[in-house]
């Protein structure tokens, strides 16, 4: 995006900020748009590819459609007689689909004969206005540009709304700690949407060090809430290594008697937790809303050790939420899926064709004004899905879709061996602090290579988690690894006496989204 449209679109924003927050969405109001927007989900579905597919000769989607034969008709009757799912099952089969590289631009798609070189902008969403610049948290990549819609962020809190009411907390104070960029001026604007406004917005990172035009959009963002006689919070830095301004905003509004919710990443919740637990704040009663990393067994008892409550999200930056909490969920990670922004269908054995494992996921932008035009597109994560009536608000509500188990389904491939990221985080966050203490964010593994491209593999380990006997960590890290079969148990083997797998004692790093993943892979050696 060119400086004139960031220019642009920050304008837009700003001037259009004042009217969305003196027309904050009530409760009872997102639920009724909640019942309007299922009712007309198969409608909407249908104006995606009527309008902006079809409608669009320039789409890489209308590309993928004639390809495979496939004209407006032809989707129209199938929807008819088979339903949205079924009818994306069929189109997946087709070759219509994008995998995430595709998506991202760093391969072009082949479908047979066809090759189309492919840019997210390609398929922003020609119905959508653009007023937040924002960017993926860069995860996989540096980052994709999103430009979101106001009416989309409003839609997106008004589904918040239902959530946080169908856990009780239509009266919780609400505040946010994230990166500062885009992601938490979105997030903010988000939780003024219903409800009280948010009291806090913390940073992982100091703002001052932020590039000018991040600056300026939080000074915009400030203004424009005053004009519109809303004023929203100042950001204030709170960075993973010292939470204590944090903790003392939670214990504030504990002891006024009310109840405090922050939306953060999972990891960022441990180190709260962890640090509460550490220096004496009694931060029990709390609630943490917690995304953008995976939602694991121990995480979830970590947070419950310091009397806190997790609700469990699942959303990119791309799309928005995806999926909310279960109040009655048998799996730590078990949200409901928001059908009515989204369509989802698994890759299923059929997945093969794209490099693609059977329970990929695959998901299809429903909401008009959603910034991206995403017809089966695989972001790269894997889940767990079915339908089942759990009997929580949440299912009353209308989304009767679970999903559980979600998890990115790359891999840690070092010195030929390769693993699941499920098999390596459940020995970093349930082995290794089981045997030499420290939560489930204390444990690392960093990627690297040496001068002369040799792999490295550091299995890096919290200082504060003191003198750990280097040797015992590795081999007990290896020999867990190494469980799941013989074969398996030989590769480690050879990571050990190759030198590949190595101890450190250091900080686990954080992406530059401020997420502490499992597996950092830092930049190789200039040579």
């Amino acid at each position: 995006m060119t400086g004139v449209g960031r220019l642009w679109a920050g304008a837009q924003f700003f001037a259009r900020l004042p009217a969305y927050l003196r027309r904050p969405v009530s409760f009872e109001a997102a639920k009724e748009a909640l019942r309007q927007r299922l009712a007309l989900r198969r409608q909407r579905f249908l104006d995606r590819f009527r309008l902006d597919v079809f409608g669009q000769p320039d789409s890489p989607y209308h590309a993928l459609l004639r390809h495979a034969g496939c004209e407006w008709g032809d989707v129209a009757a199938l929807v008819e007689r088979e339903g949205v799912e079924a009818t994306l099952q069929a189109l997946f089969r087709a070759g219509v689909y994008l995998t995430i590289d595709e998506f991202k631009g760093r391969r072009p798609a082949r479908r047979g004969s066809l090759e189309i070189a492919i840019q997210p902008e390609m398929l922003r969403a020609p119905r959508a206005s653009y007023h937040l610049p924002a960017a993926s948290g860069g995860t996989r990549s540096s980052g994709t540009p999103v430009l979101i819609d106001l009416e989309f962020i409003r839609t997106c809190a008004a589904n918040c709304a239902v959530c946080l009411d169908a856990w009780g907390g239509r009266d919780w104070v609400k505040g946010d700690w994230e990166s500062p960029g885009a992601g938490a001026r979105f997030r903010v604007v988000k939780f003024a949407g219903f409800g009280a406004l948010p009291r806090a917005a913390f940073s992982f990172f100091d703002t001052a060090t932020l590039p000018a035009y991040f600056r300026w959009n939080l000074k915009g963002l400030h203004w424009a809430s005053r004009l519109g006689g809303r004023p929203l919070p100042r950001t204030v830095c709170v960075p993973h290594s010292n939470p204590a301004p944090l903790l003392e905003w939670l214990v504030q509004v504990l002891r006024g008697g009310e109840t405090p919710c922050i939306f953060t990443f999972s990891g960022a919740a441990v180190t709260a937790c962890l640090a509460a637990r550490e220096r004496g704040y009694d931060i029990a009663g709390s609630v943490f809303l917690i995304s953008g990393e995976p939602v694991t067994a121990a995480r979830i008892r970590t947070i419950a050790s310091a009397g806190c409550r997790a609700i469990p999200r699942y959303g990119t930056v791309e799309v928005g939420a995806i999926g909310y909490g279960c109040r009655a969920g048998r799996h730590p990670d078990e949200v409901h899926f928001l059908e009515d922004m989204h369509a989802l269908i698994h890759a299923g054995e059929e997945g093969a064709q794209a490099g693609l494992p059977p329970k990929a996921l695959l998901m299809t932008s429903i909401h008009p004004q959603s910034p991206f035009v995403m017809i089966n597109l695989s972001m790269g994560d894997q889940a767990e899905m079915g339908a089942r009536a759990c009997g929580c608000p949440l299912d009353g509500a209308g989304w009767r879709t679970h999903l559980w188990d979600i998890r990115s389904f790359e891999k840690l491939t070092a010195a030929g061996v390769t693993f699941l990221g499920s098999e390596v985080i459940a020995v970093l966050e349930e082995a290794l602090p089981a045997r030499f203490g420290g939560g489930p964010t204390d444990y690392q593994l960093v990627e690297s290579e040496t001068e002369t491209g040799l792999p490295v593999l550091r299995l890096r380990a919290h200082p504060r988690l003191g003198d750990l006997p280097a040797r015992e960590v590795v081999d007990t890290f290896a020999e867990v690894l190494g469980r799941s079969s013989q074969s398996k148990a030989m590769m480690v083997r050879r990571w050990l006496d190759a030198g590949t797998l190595q101890f450190e004692r250091a900080v686990p790093a954080a992406t530059r989204a401020g997420k502490i993943q499992f597996l950092h892979v830092e930049k190789r050696p200039a040579g």
